[in-house]
């Protein structure tokens, strides 16, 4: 007569892709270019770089406080700058001075970033915003010259507030000027200073003249970033070609009773190249990710198990570093909402329904197994909304059910079941008209009560549809719907374009103030949106013509599902917008 809690099913999850208000999902890149000269400037090229947005948002959510001086070496990223230095490296490798031009041509590269006042940031941050001040290029460069393969300290000049960076190189450097190179030795070994800021086109062992009468605290950077989740693209003198990285989100084809319940992210990238290293970037709250990688097959697809064990909302996007010809690449960002996170095996007697659990967390146990009332409520203000996307419904695990007795450890024991605990099963999107032409959407778990009462207002005030029992699992369906005062559209097309269910009516007197769209009424699956897209509608629209009918009896619903969806995303945007600022302020040049 034994059971016990299983971990990882859901009763609800649903899967809504960040779009905002605008019908272009894909993530962008950011594509920089710098000059970057050899041989004291007679070989002179084009260093092409593009940073993929999840490197930058990786970053910008990273700790910026330093508490001492010493922190700077917390900043610098060789990783991350690998294939910068890989394509400077080529460049100067056949030199006599291979470190020194090497050196020189990495000066060269940051004397190229405009200066500006800035919070302290890491290298990323300063190629993508494309500029800095003394601390930010130089925490770049001693970021890519440590990739090179040069060993490279941080020069801070307390009474200056400035820094710059030193550079051990096998053989005293080259001068150009008329004056003596500078240097400074720590434990036992010569570093030659290195201006990073474009006041002049410093070289190796050149030293500003505001900065003879101070000698700096020296900043190692043993301790400095081992590995970062991706890396920046570079090509030497023609621009990256554009590739393409694709994401999806299915479930785990076999469940087993001891197994974590998980989601397989899977895609493939363009170029279609094998073993190549793809990132996948977690967070429940866009202010920290989590940061698997795994690699392409022979066709340039890749898998990922998810596990999940929490409810709540998590944002997923996976990426790709690139080659030496192609540029980074992004998927689409994937808002996941999850509830109802365990498996919900309980035993039964003749009259009553248990679980094993401790008594004194028994009210939270069962909040957590009644589900998330409410993903989503957004407000829009318009004529009208139009929006398109796709949804899938695929399995997400089971409810078991026993008649074994329970075995049970220390401070469990069994706690039964209220005859109403299931209540949040039915996942709905809901569209409401106010007044002013304001509109509210909710993305809700009902229960049955909540789905009586709307259909008891069928015709009057509601426009209710079931379309949990026209969809197939695992089958991708595309949806495009609007609605205004005067109008109710919607379409349901299957992946190829074919209509499958279409509905066209006047909203005739501007009687039906509330939609709901039902899609899951079984807590067994789970819901995932992608590719949304919606637009407020400025213009008021001319009503229907009155003698147009629908299609399909329940057709005036159809269309409030792909509201609320686009307002989810609208709203998982905003949380992502409002993102902590760096907590240092950085020294000024």
């Amino acid at each position: 007569m034994a059971s016990k809690p299983k971990n990882a099913v859901i009763l609800l999850t649903a899967i809504l892709l960040i779009s905002v208000i605008t019908p272009v999902v894909l993530s962008e890149n950011y594509d920089r270019s710098y000059n970057c000269n050899a041989q004291f400037g007679l070989n002179n090229h084009t260093i092409h770089v593009s940073v993929p947005l999840s490197l930058y948002e990786y970053y910008q959510t990273k700790t910026h406080y330093l508490r001492n001086e010493t922190d700077y070496q917390n900043l610098v990223t060789p990783d991350a700058t690998a294939k910068i230095a890989e394509t400077i490296r080529n460049m100067t490798a056949t030199s006599s001075y291979a470190d020194e031009e090497f050196a020189n041509a990495v000066l060269t590269l940051v004397h190229g970033i405009p200066y500006a006042p800035s919070d302290v940031k890491y290298p990323v941050e300063t190629i993508v915003e494309n500029q800095g001040d003394c601390d930010a290029v130089s925490v770049l460069a001693a970021s890519i010259l440590k990739s090179g393969g040069l060993d490279v300290v941080l020069f801070y000049f307390p009474k200056a507030a400035h820094m710059n960076i030193g550079i051990h190189l096998p053989n005293k450097p080259y001068s150009t000027w008329m004056i003596p190179l500078k240097s400074y030795e720590y434990k036992g070994k010569e570093y030659w200073m290195a201006e990073c800021t474009p006041k002049a086109e410093w070289q190796v062992g050149d030293q500003p003249e505001s900065l003879s009468n101070e000698t700096p605290i020296i900043i190692p950077l043993e301790d400095c970033e081992k590995t970062a989740p991706a890396q920046i693209a570079a090509k030497l003198d023609t621009p990256l070609t554009p590739s393409n990285i694709t994401i999806n989100l299915s479930s785990s084809p076999m469940l087993n009773y001891y197994d974590e319940q998980n989601l397989i992210v899977s895609g493939a990238i363009t170029p279609a190249i094998s073993d190549e290293n793809i990132v996948m970037y977690i967070s429940q709250n866009t202010t920290a990710w989590n940061v698997y990688t795994t690699k392409t097959d022979q066709t340039g697809q890749y898998a990922f198990h998810w596990d999940f064990t929490k409810t709540g909302t998590y944002y997923i996007k996976t990426s790709w570093s690139g080659t030496g010809n192609y540029s980074s690449a992004d998927s689409e960002t994937l808002t996941v909402f999850i509830g109802f996170p365990k498996f919900l095996i309980q035993f039964q007697t003749e009259t009553y329904t248990y679980i094993i659990g401790k008594p004194e967390i028994a009210g939270q146990e069962l909040r957590i197994r009644q589900g998330v009332k409410n993903f989503l409520n957004v407000n829009l203000t318009g004529a009208g909304v139009t929006l398109t996307g796709e949804f899938v419904v695929f399995k997400s695990g089971e409810t078991l059910s026993t008649v074994r007795a329970p075995e049970y450890g220390i401070g469990d024991q069994p706690l039964r079941l209220p005859d109403n605990l299931i209540k949040n099963d039915q996942f709905c999107l809901i569209l409401q008209r106010g007044n002013e032409s304001n509109y509210n959407v909710n993305v809700k778990a009902l229960d049955k009560d909540d789905v009586f009462q709307m259909q008891q207002l069928q015709g009057t005030k509601t426009a209710f549809l079931n379309a949990s029992a026209s969809v197939k699992e695992n089958t991708w369906y595309k949806v495009t719907a609007k609605l205004s005062e005067t109008e109710i559209t919607a379409e349901l097309r299957d992946v190829n374009g074919n209509i499958l269910e279409r509905m066209a009516t006047a909203n005739n007197g501007a009687n039906i103030d509330e939609i709901g769209i039902l899609m899951v009424n079984n807590t067994d699956r789970a819901v995932a949106f992608k590719n949304l897209a919606v637009k407020a509608l400025n213009e008021p629209i001319p009503p229907l013509d009155g003698n147009i009918t629908p299609t399909n009896e329940l057709e005036i619903v159809m269309p409030y599902v792909n509201w609320v969806i686009v307002l989810a995303s609208i709203l998982a945007a905003a949380v992502y917008i409002v993102r902590r600022r760096k907590a240092f302020r950085a020294l000024k040049s």
